[in-house]
């Protein structure tokens, strides 16, 4: 795969994933954190984008648990 100029995603798609989905993860080879979801998709994460996406996702948790809740 090729990343495009300025995009730093392999590959485009919208999954939705709930928690009654079997979730592994790990360090893969290449020093990426991996995430795979019931054996149907797997999200593999730099170290600095799954710092950031740790951030992003923790700052939302309050909202998310909220709107649930409705």
């Amino acid at each position: 795969m090729v990343i495009q100029p300025g995009n730093g995603v392999e590959h485009s798609s919208y999954i939705r994933i709930s928690s009654e989905a079997e979730f592994k993860e790990g360090i893969n080879a290449d020093g990426e954190y991996e995430v795979s979801f019931d054996q149907v998709a797997t999200v593999a994460l730099t170290p600095d984008a799954a710092e950031k996406f740790y951030w992003m996702l923790g700052a939302k948790i309050p909202e998310l648990r909220r709107l649930a809740t409705q």
